[in-house]
């Protein structure tokens, strides 16, 4: 604190009768002055800069610079009196005393003792306290959470570390402590901070939706509520699925034989293994689509699962497959690729 010594108003380099603007005004024409990033943290400008800055604090406070106006005889003792009287006979009054009674004042060494002990009360109030007058809901985190097909099916718990930012704890969102940038959050105010949750995710969740998690933000101010946390979810593609909206796309492979003379094969769905009837003469690209079987929508209906055949040639063929294959050469006439020379599409 200032000493006691010092006149705050030659600090600020203003008269004892100025305005709150003009208070503001020479105390930002001086922090600009003495600043210690400016002066490149000369020890002189820091111990100005901390005088300026607690004069400042003090004569911008209407209940700190009306204590020190009275401490320092800015006011006149007879008219601090003469106001007690009038404010106590208004109280009585109010009251409806049958009685007046005299009045005694208090000797002017109790009223220098109330005024050390309003310093010592409002001089513990915080900046940032003073300046946050209102309950502030903290902003919320949003953040981006990775799952595979089969979790996105299902459910599933996920372990995250999320990143909140909040006030400073040494400082308390002043930024600055006696005139130099807080050593804690290096003069931003605020610290970021990670923190585990545990966060269930729901079965039949789509790629892209939201999660919201309440009160898992970044922390309010002043009694306000603490921001919430939005997950967004991406599931992964995997070699076989991938997501169009609720739709699932599926390739699966089929034979040559299957693709000439047609099957039922398995496909994996949301409910387990179905069978597909795959139609005669199918060819590679043929799209089939599954009805239903897809991911479940907000208004509960159920998107479709669509499946790509491709043709291929199984692997490590037996001498009498690729004998049959021969055969199959031999008895085949058509030239699928005769259109390409003939000019026909």
């Amino acid at each position: 604190m200032v000493s006691s010594e010092k006149n705050l108003y030659d600090i600020l380099e203003i008269s004892a009768d100025a305005s709150p603007v003009a208070i503001k005004s020479a105390y930002r024409k001086l922090a600009r002055k003495y600043h210690p990033d400016v002066n490149s943290g000369n020890s002189a400008c820091i111990k100005k800069f901390k005088e300026i800055t607690e004069a400042y604090e003090i004569l911008s406070d209407e209940e700190k610079k009306k204590n020190y106006d009275l401490l320092r005889g800015f006011y006149k003792h007879e008219e601090t009196q003469a106001k007690r009287k009038q404010a106590n006979k208004a109280y009585k009054e109010s009251q409806n005393f049958e009685e007046e009674t005299k009045k005694e004042e208090p000797e002017f060494s109790n009223i220098f003792n109330d005024i050390l002990e309003g310093f010592k009360k409002t001089t513990g109030k915080k900046n940032f306290e003073q300046k946050q007058a209102y309950p502030e809901k903290g902003s919320d985190v949003f953040t981006d959470i990775s799952i595979t097909f089969s979790e996105a099916l299902k459910g599933t718990t996920r372990k995250i570390n999320i990143l909140h930012t909040q006030k400073c704890p040494n400082c308390e969102g002043r930024k600055f402590i006696n005139g130099t940038k807080c050593p804690v959050c290096g003069g931003l105010g605020e610290q970021s901070v990670y923190k585990k949750l545990s966060v269930k995710i729901p079965p039949n969740v789509k790629n892209g939706s939201k999660i919201r998690i309440a009160n898992e933000g970044n922390k309010g101010y002043n009694g306000g509520k603490n921001g919430d946390l939005y997950l967004k979810i991406k599931i992964e593609n995997s070699d076989i699925f991938k997501f169009e909206g609720l739709n699932i796309l599926c390739a699966i492979p089929i034979t040559p034989s299957e693709a000439v003379l047609g099957a039922s094969i398995n496909i994996p769905t949301i409910e387990g293994n179905v069978l597909m009837k795959i139609m005669p003469n199918t060819h590679s690209g043929q799209k089939f689509r599954l009805s239903g079987q897809g991911l479940k929508g907000n208004d509960g209906k159920y998107g479709d699962m669509i499946v790509t055949v491709n043709i291929e040639i199984p692997k490590d063929l037996s001498q009498k497959e690729k004998e049959l294959y021969e055969e199959l050469k031999n008895l085949s006439k058509k030239d699928i690729r005769e259109n390409l020379f003939n000019g026909n599409s």
